[in-house]
Formats: C-alpha cells, structure tokens, sequence
C-alpha cells in the first residue's frame, strides 16, 4: 500500500446534509519537517467557518476545540467529549447546545 502524500484527497464525505473533501496535509507547521510524522486526514476549523445542519445545528468534529458551553463529565477541551456532542460518521457530529443553534 502506498503511503499518502500531502495534498492526496483522504476522502468526500456526505454528513448532515453538506459535503467535505478531506485531504492529507499537517494541522502544524512543525510536524511538516519531521522524518515521523505521516501527512494526516486535515478536516475543516468549523469554528472558524461554521457549517449548519438543516434544522439549524452546527456541525463540529470530534477533534475540534470546544467552545464556552463546553459542558463534561471530564477535564477537556474536544467537542467530543462534550454532552452536547451528537455522534455522526467519520468524525463528525452535532453541537446540540442550545446556545450555539440557528434558525434552520
């Protein structure tokens, strides 16, 4: 299998109603220049370019920096691991806080 390279389409995904193409690359500079590192899948900073589902729910990763109605059972600072975290695919999910909905 060959290994990816940075800038190799990881995928497109269909999620809640809107599309993302998902391609390799680094989240930091630095990791670029490391003989360990392998390009990873980059997915969007939906804090800075929000996304909404059709009933007005943001769509955030997993992996994403909470916001300030982060609300857990556990020290974090991941949406996913926020209760108001709707699991959905490929690391996706749903911000169900009432705080951070819009009209749909």
């Amino acid at each position: 299998m060959q290994r990816a390279k940075e800038g190799d389409l990881y995928g497109i995904f269909q999620v809640f109603g809107k599309t993302f193409e998902i391609y390799y690359g680094y989240y930091e500079e630095y990791e670029r220049s490391s003989p360990y590192n392998d390009p990873v899948p980059i997915y969007p900073d939906l804090l800075k370019s929000p996304q909404y589902d059709e009933n007005g729910s943001p769509i955030v990763t997993e992996m994403q920096l909470s916001c300030e109605h982060y609300k857990g059972t556990e020290q974090g600072d991941q949406c996913g691991r926020c209760r108001y975290f709707q699991r959905g695919e490929r690391l996706f999910g749903l911000c169900r806080c009432k705080h951070r909905q819009r009209d749909g």
